[in-house]
């Protein structure tokens, strides 16, 4: 049977994502000019909690309280925060990253970039991804209820 459209909801409850809405900013300078689509990636070091089992099959949750981690700025090796980031050098003192998106604010206010990044340079955009050692990265929502 065929459905009538008229009566059909074409509204997402998704919003449409516009990578427009996301704000980064090293040391409270507004990042610009990324390599293609990626423009930042976080990961941490370790997991929020571990589980342990012993021989006998008793299980321990631990939390952990290390927020250590990695955020990666994915440059144009024209944008002016690389040109920042070459002026400071490597290791020179603590940065601080804030990225907000509609869905979340990634902090961190102490950050290193603990060695200078790889760089290719040939017939395809000019890419640089700056990778920062990061003491604690904060993660919470931001979207609206």
């Amino acid at each position: 049977m065929a459905q009538n459209l008229a009566n059909t909801n074409l509204e997402s409850d998704e919003p449409l994502f516009d990578a427009a809405d996301v704000a980064i900013y090293l040391d409270d300078k507004l990042v610009k000019y990324f390599n293609g689509n990626d423009m930042a990636s976080v990961s941490w070091t370790t997991d929020n909690v571990t589980l342990e089992i012993d021989a006998q099959g008793a299980g321990t949750a631990v939390k952990n309280h290390d927020g250590r981690g990695t955020i990666t700025l994915h440059l144009n090796r024209a944008s002016d925060t690389w040109q920042d980031i070459m002026n400071q050098g490597v290791s020179t003192g603590y940065h601080k990253i804030d990225i907000a998106t509609p869905y979340e604010h990634i902090y961190s206010g102490q950050s290193l970039l603990t060695k200078n990044p790889d760089i290719n340079v040939g017939g395809a955009a000019q890419t640089v991804d700056a990778a920062f050692s990061c003491v604690k990265i904060s993660l919470e929502g931001n979207k609206a209820a």
